[in-house]
């Protein structure tokens, strides 16, 4: 029965140490059998379809091996979005959507977006399909990741221009002191840190999307410190972070010379989002 084949995908998921060992043996059998949830629950009692077995057992597999559930699904949903996601690429996270939501709330109509780090595109792609702005700009060093992006802004019917390359380093310069919104999921964890991360992030995810440097926090202070040449006067800077790196940041914020310097908590009530205003043009013509 379909509701045996859940159990057993449920409690070897448990046995493997999957966090969430019933959602994700869920999501598995819906994804073979093509059902949503109210359809799943109303056949827990009948057969599973014997293709949709055959083909759950390696799913199911590759799960308790702690392959991440969204490279196996092929897709993951991100606020309203559905994006691709490949292996080599920077999977999104549940506590990104409340960075790329407080992004899309500060873009004006016609404003200018710029997403260094963009990985799969997810933050760009949600400022641009929930806001009005006028050019939406997204970075990556990873070939792979800037592919990616560019086929998840085509599959969402959104414009959004991906450059490779590190940082604001593709961003054209004239737009310097023209940004509206800089917003950025930058690698902020530190090498000493790495061993320590759960199987589906230090053993998938590219570790340049994960490692800043000796202290996590190396990229984070680059675009700090850079903000005030690229930001707009009343531009906002909003950068993902580690909560315990979170007073850090937003002192450095202030000593850059921004304001309205803020903490946003995640969905789990962590402090993961500082956000700053440039409030003055600055003169600087210092690169990145």
């Amino acid at each position: 029965m379909t509701g045996d084949a859940l159990a057993a995908a449920e409690r070897r998921l448990a046995a493997a140490g999957v966090p969430t060992p019933r959602n994700d043996a869920e999501l598995l059998v819906r994804h073979v059998t093509g059902w949503g949830r109210g359809e799943l629950l109303l056949r827990r009692a009948r057969p599973m379809p014997a293709d949709a077995g055959d083909r759950l057992e390696p799913l199911v597999a590759r799960r308790a091996a702690r392959e991440p559930l969204q490279l196996i699904l092929g897709s993951v949903g991100f606020r309203h979005l559905d994006l691709l996601v490949r292996p080599g690429v920077f999977l999104p996270r549940p506590e990104t959507e409340v960075l790329a939501g407080e992004a899309a709330d500060r873009t004006p109509a016609g404003g200018v977006v710029v997403e260094p780090c963009t990985g799969t595109g997810a933050i760009a792609c949600a400022v641009a399909s929930e806001s009005a702005p006028g050019r939406v700009l997204a970075t990556d060093v990873s070939a792979e990741a800037v592919a990616l992006a560019r086929e998840n802004a085509a599959r969402c019917g959104v414009a959004v221009e991906v450059g490779r390359g590190d940082l604001l380093g593709p961003v054209p310069r004239a737009l310097r002191g023209h940004v509206d919104v800089l917003v950025c999921n930058p690698p902020y964890v530190a090498e000493a840190e790495l061993a320590g991360l759960e199987p589906e992030v230090r053993d998938w995810d590219p570790v340049a999307a994960l490692v800043s440097g000796p202290t996590g926090n190396e990229v984070v202070e680059r675009l700090v410190d850079a903000a005030p040449r690229w930001l707009r006067p009343g531009g906002w800077l909003l950068l993902e972070l580690d909560p315990a790196r979170a007073a850090v940041t937003a002192a450095r914020c202030r000593v850059a010379g921004l304001t309205d310097v803020g903490v946003v908590r995640d969905l789990a009530g962590r402090d993961r989002i500082v956000l700053a205003r440039h409030g003055m043009r600055s003169s600087s013509a210092g690169a990145i």
